[in-house]
């Protein structure tokens, strides 16, 4: 037979009052007056009373309680969205709130400036030469910017490329040693690799358009600033490509042009020749050699002399 919970029954408190509450509206609903009594009346149907109430009682719906997580579950969602975008602009923020200082490093004229950046690398600056870059390296790239010519030994880091940016020519590495020569006044740009890879490509916004090129120990390439053209070279002479940096001054079948300019920027003189020379190539060793006795060598390699006015050289010749 059912039963009803006792009120003072351990955990079932609610329920005993629930029932009673039920029982009482049962009742209470039942018109006696209108009940008309017969023989039998003085026998009370206790049994199908009791019934009644049970079938009342199973009739009206429970209604479950539930704890809900609605709450928890919007604000759990606000905190991930915000951790993710915390750790996606990280870098913005962490620069925002300490901002990193851009350092700037020139060489004078005949002069050869060493540094070391914020990772470890090495960088040598040419006479006339300038570097851009951050006190500390932050984010997953590694970028510095330079005119003029630099050689570096990159400090090797897999997740974080160094990416050296040269005008229309952007050169991107992990770890390697190389040679950029990216004068403003210079028609042609030279990228030269001692040691590693390294792949070349047109710089973000610039108008040249090519497929990454890629380069080993003793390959290069030359970009002609004139037509935008881009040639790749091998069998460079690496051990040339780090004498200036050792404050040698050595030529190595290099064109008259090309040492004129050399010449100016490492000396306080200015360098003219006459049209006839231009395709002239020069090989030579002026190491700790005046410029007075350079001009007189050179003069003589041209079949020519050279000619000074103040502190300008004008060379003349039969040409090669």
């Amino acid at each position: 037979m059912r039963r009803f919970n006792k009120p003072n029954e351990p955990g079932r408190v609610n329920d005993g009052r629930l029932q009673e509450k039920l029982v009482e509206k049962y009742f209470q609903n039942l018109d006696f007056d209108d009940v008309q009594t017969g023989p039998h009346d003085a026998e009370f149907d206790s049994k199908g009373v009791y019934a009644n109430i049970l079938n009342a009682i199973d009739a009206v719906p429970e209604t479950p309680k539930r704890r809900s997580y609605t709450g928890w579950m919007v604000a759990a969602s606000v905190l991930i969205a915000f951790i993710s975008l915390t750790y996606y602009f990280r870098y913005n923020i962490l620069n925002y709130v300490s901002p990193v200082h851009t350092m700037q490093v020139a060489a004078a004229r005949g002069s050869v400036t060493s540094i070391v950046l914020g990772d470890g690398t090495k960088v040598w600056l040419n006479g006339g030469s300038r570097i851009s870059y951050p006190e500390t390296f932050r984010g997953e790239k590694r970028e510095v910017t330079i005119t003029g010519e630099a050689f570096f030994d990159v400090m090797h880091k897999t997740d974080q490329p160094f990416i050296v940016h040269t005008g229309n020519i952007t050169t991107h590495v992990l770890g390697t040693s190389f040679n950029i020569k990216a004068y403003d006044d210079d028609q042609l740009l030279h990228v030269d690799v001692v040691s590693g890879k390294v792949g070349v490509v047109p710089a973000e916004g610039s108008a040249l358009s090519f497929n990454t090129i890629y380069l080993t120990p003793a390959q290069g390439i030359t970009y002609n600033k004139t037509d935008n053209s881009i040639s790749k070279t091998a069998g460079i002479d690496i051990s040339a490509l780090s004498d200036w940096k050792a404050g040698k001054l050595i030529f190595k079948n290099a064109a008259l042009p090309e040492v004129i300019k050399t010449l100016n920027r490492e000396f306080e003189v200015s360098i003219r020749a006459d049209a006839n020379l231009t395709a002239c190539n020069i090989s030579a060793d002026f190491t700790n050699v005046p410029i007075k006795d350079i001009m007189a060598v050179i003069a003589r390699l041209v079949k020519g002399k050279a000619t000074l006015n103040g502190t300008v050289y004008h060379l003349k010749g039969k040409g090669c």
